[in-house]
């Protein structure tokens, strides 16, 4: 007879064990469960959207839609299990239009590598999220009414994608180095405004924000609107010496330049999408 497994055997089992299978185990033994909690939870996803959550391929859903008996054991004993958990750790987080946090039906406590919010209240979401998963690989985010981002856990992001137009505040202060912005790009007000912090204020050598328009038209006029604005400014140039469109550069400083240009047409998922580029770059 195969003796029964130790504590520490157990333990390290449980550990690497797929989170779908274990929280089916643990369902069935409160030793298992107790084990459980001295141990970290990884998952590939957590998504929260309306009254459901979904961790890996396990959905709970408040609305009780569920299609199968199976489904809804399943629902019920995820629910259960997040319940009695102190923290999960998961590689990417997605919220969908949480605004308060009885949009979810239970609280949560993330350690993340990646965020995506769409249509959310950020500082819901954010109480949401552990400082320990600072800094983030990557944040996502779709915002539908005025946001201010200049926020700790954005600037931590090495890459930080904006799916919105100019509902978003902060965004010259960001200290990123990779920004891109989706979806019908920014007003050349908005533009402009980063330009003009950036020219005040210095920015960092190998910082690159990508704006995306949906039309040549609408990126020829923000390029020509922006010349027309800094035209004046000391350190000017049209002159920028890049294989692209139109566009200019700024001195900021005697070892680096800001590079405003168009780009070629690019294809994206089957649309044409035109790119305005700001970087800085050393200055020779």
């Amino acid at each position: 007879m195969t003796p029964p497994l130790s504590y520490p055997a157990l333990k390290s089992v449980l550990e690497y064990v797929v989170v779908e299978k274990r929280i089916h185990l643990t369902s069935r033994s409160k030793f298992l469960q107790r084990i459980d909690k001295t141990i970290p939870v990884y998952a590939k996803s957590i998504r929260a959207w309306g009254d459901n959550v979904k961790l890996n391929s396990l959905l709970f859903t408040g609305k009780n839609n569920y299609h199968r008996a199976e489904d809804e054991m399943n629902g019920m004993l995820l629910i259960s299990y997040l319940r009695g958990r102190s923290s999960i750790n998961v590689n990417l987080a997605v919220f969908s239009t949480v605004n308060t946090s009885q949009d979810i039906p239970v609280k949560l406590d993330l350690t993340i590598n990646k965020l995506q919010t769409i249509c959310c209240n950020l500082e819901v979401v954010l109480s949401m999220i552990n400082s320990r998963s600072l800094p983030l690989t990557e944040f996502s985010t779709i915002i539908d009414k005025p946001t201010n981002v200049d926020l700790e856990i954005v600037r931590s992001a090495k890459n930080v994608i904006f799916s919105t137009s100019d509902k978003v505040i902060g965004l010259e202060k960001l200290s990123n180095k990779s920004v891109r912005f989706r979806v019908d790009g920014l007003h050349t007000n908005t533009v402009a405004k980063i330009i003009k912090y950036w020219v005040q204020n210095g920015k960092e050598v190998g910082t690159e924000f990508t704006i995306s328009y949906s039309t040549n038209l609408d990126l020829s006029l923000v390029v020509a609107n922006l010349q027309e604005q800094f035209h004046k400014t000391r350190g000017y140039s049209e002159a920028i010496n890049e294989h692209s469109r139109s566009g200019f550069c700024i001195q900021l400083s005697s070892t680096s330049k800001l590079i405003v240009h168009g780009m070629e047409k690019l294809e994206v998922n089957g649309h044409d999408v035109y790119n305005l580029v700001l970087k800085i770059v050393l200055s020779h």
